[in-house]
């Protein structure tokens, strides 16, 4: 199975084949996030954020929206830290202090949707920016006791199967509604991130300043940018450059927490 998902290039592959392994292990749901321009706690723009899950459209429309998933500890535990956290961890466990709490309607949430007992999962980060979080939430009637019994047993298993599949979708090209570059745009920064000026740009594509100048404008605004320096750095963030072209529907399976 790892080796299906590592020879995989597609992310719903991926992504299926992620939710049968960990639901023949019997976890209920299956919840992935990633922030590709992520900086520590600073989780960047959510219209860039990668979200999969099997909940239910509602409950993770709400869960995003009113940003619940911020009033877990263990998500801020996962963010910083690399293995699987087991629900039972305390605040006080995940490094925080008595002042973290988590409001009526965010417990409400939770004990509604079914969301009380499972474990997180963290992953390491080679780079500076850019973080993922895995959640695995049992079904109603399995007792935190159960999947810390299954833990004990499975967690080296769990968490390298959950890394690899984390590993394999944030080195995918992730194409965000509204931030998905042409093909022209994302040559005309990659030759800008060879050193090109756009006199040099305009000759190796045979096309006019102007245009080139033009195709650069626009990659700044599809991806929410002031600078071309900037437009390149966050295109690489989402791997829409120095890659191989995207599949136009690289992003038909993720949802953007701005859609929800």
């Amino acid at each position: 199975m790892l080796a299906y998902i590592l020879s995989s290039t597609d992310q719903a592959a991926i992504w299926n084949a992620l939710c049968h392994f960990f639901s023949e292990l019997g976890f209920a749901q299956i919840l992935y996030g990633y922030s590709p321009d992520s900086r520590g706690a600073i989780l960047g723009a959510p219209e860039d954020y990668l979200i999969l899950s099997t909940m239910p459209g509602d409950a993770l429309q709400e869960m995003v929206q009113n940003g619940y998933y911020l009033m877990s500890s263990t998500f801020h535990w996962a963010l910083n830290n690399a293995g699987v956290a087991s629900w039972t961890m305390t605040p006080q466990d995940c490094g925080f202090g008595p002042d973290f709490v988590v409001s009526p309607e965010g417990a409400e949430f939770f004990q509604r949707n079914g969301l009380m007992t499972g474990c997180t999962i963290g992953f390491t980060s080679e780079r500076t920016r850019g973080r993922g979080v895995m959640a695995l939430i049992a079904p109603e009637s399995v007792p935190q006791a159960d999947v810390d019994a299954l833990l004990a047993r499975m967690q080296d298993t769990i968490f390298s199967v959950a890394a690899v599949g984390h590993r394999c979708l944030s080195g995918l090209p992730y194409l965000p509604p509204g931030r998905r570059l042409t093909q022209r745009q994302r040559e005309v920064l990659e030759w800008v991130g060879d050193g090109k000026t756009t006199a040099d740009i305009a000759v190796i594509m045979g096309i006019t300043v102007p245009t080139v100048e033009k195709h650069l404008r626009l990659a700044r605004q599809t991806l929410g940018v002031e600078t071309t320096a900037h437009a390149l750095m966050k295109a690489a963030f989402l791997n829409q450059v120095f890659v191989t072209a995207p599949r136009e529907n690289g992003a038909q399976d993720a949802v953007s927490g701005w859609d929800l």
